[in-house]
């Protein structure tokens, strides 16, 4: 039987919390690698791609002899497509897209919703209960997010250009990528209590890139190629490897040993993570109130901590 003692039970909140600042550095990333390129979806294909193809002939390599993959019925594989496209497809495109029209700061908070967004849709899809302190919690951590964005994440767009024309596109499409994960965080957890993560979380990646593909072979996948110099393929290394392969692994782990709720209130880390590193290795203002704001963001899971020791206890 797997050990219950309190080493063990931090392990997952340990992975949840370091996959959220994996997630925020390879925000980081994302925007050196793009500041001289213009094909987003083209990086999220190779980028998903590649991390699902290692990932998937390493869980090949260490599986089971005589049986590579754990086997899947019809349901886990539409299961396995459908959060592919969601979190690997669908959210990549959204996010992207958004941030023609808004600036990263303000989709950094309506990224903080993800945990608001999680909690009701395993509420709808009845994979968890959602309580009071919970939700208080979830708005605990998108409050610190706003915090931490400060006045940049409310600083208007300039006249005249296509993202003022836009309107709320950019505000609507973030929300739209902020569902996809929350759908996401909501009807994986499941999959993954009966499933290898490692398998699960490589054939999701596979499955996401497909809705991609088509993007990138616009974005002249087949005619110029990524066009990437060498500091570039470097940045993209981090990208496939810390940033995708091992980023969503642990989440997906940490998310199979707690719950939806639980593993989501981690995600508004990340954006203050992608704001410390941006500060850090690209000199970046922080905020005023950027400390205030990670505080809340940390508090936030350690409610929900003291809400199920005080069930228990």
């Amino acid at each position: 039987m797997p050990s219950t003692g309190p080493v063990a039970r931090l392990l997952p909140h340990l992975g949840l919390f370091m996959a959220a600042a994996i997630l925020g550095s390879s925000f980081v990333a994302v925007r050196a690698i793009m500041a001289d390129q213009d094909a987003p979806a083209l990086l999220g294909f190779l980028r998903y791609g590649a991390a699902g193809l290692l990932l998937l002939a390493f869980a090949m390599a260490v599986g089971p002899r005589g049986r590579r993959l754990p086997r899947f019925s019809r349901r886990e594989w539409g299961l396995i497509l459908v959060l592919g496209i969601l979190q690997f497809g669908l959210f990549h495109l959204f996010v992207n897209s958004a941030l023609q029209f808004i600036p990263a700061s303000r989709g950094a908070v309506i990224f903080a919703l993800i945990p608001v967004m999680t909690m009701f849709a395993a509420a709808l899809f009845g994979r968890d209960r959602l309580s009071a302190v919970q939700l208080g919690a979830a708005l605990l951590a998108f409050l610190g997010v706003a915090l931490a964005m400060g006045q940049k994440a409310l600083a208007p767009v300039a006249p005249g250009t296509a993202a003022a024309e836009a309107g709320w596109l950019g505000e609507a499409l973030f929300f739209l990528a902020v569902c996809c994960g929350a759908i996401y965080n909501a009807i994986s957890a499941r999959l993954l209590r009966v499933q290898a993560v490692m398998p699960v979380t490589a054939l999701t990646m596979i499955a996401g890139v497909t809705i991609l593909f088509p993007v990138a072979i616009g974005e002249g996948l087949f005619e110029s190629g990524p066009g990437y110099d060498t500091a570039d393929w470097w940045i993209f290394a981090y990208l496939v490897l810390p940033g995708g392969l091992l980023g969503f692994l642990m989440f997906n782990w940490g998310l199979r040993r707690t719950s939806p709720n639980r593993a989501a209130i981690y995600v508004p880390i990340a954006p203050i993570a992608s704001a410390f590193f941006g500060w850090l290795l690209l000199d970046e203002p922080l905020g005023g109130l950027f400390l205030v704001g990670l505080a809340c963001a940390v508090a936030a899971p350690l409610l929900i901590a003291l809400e199920r020791r005080r069930g228990t206890g």
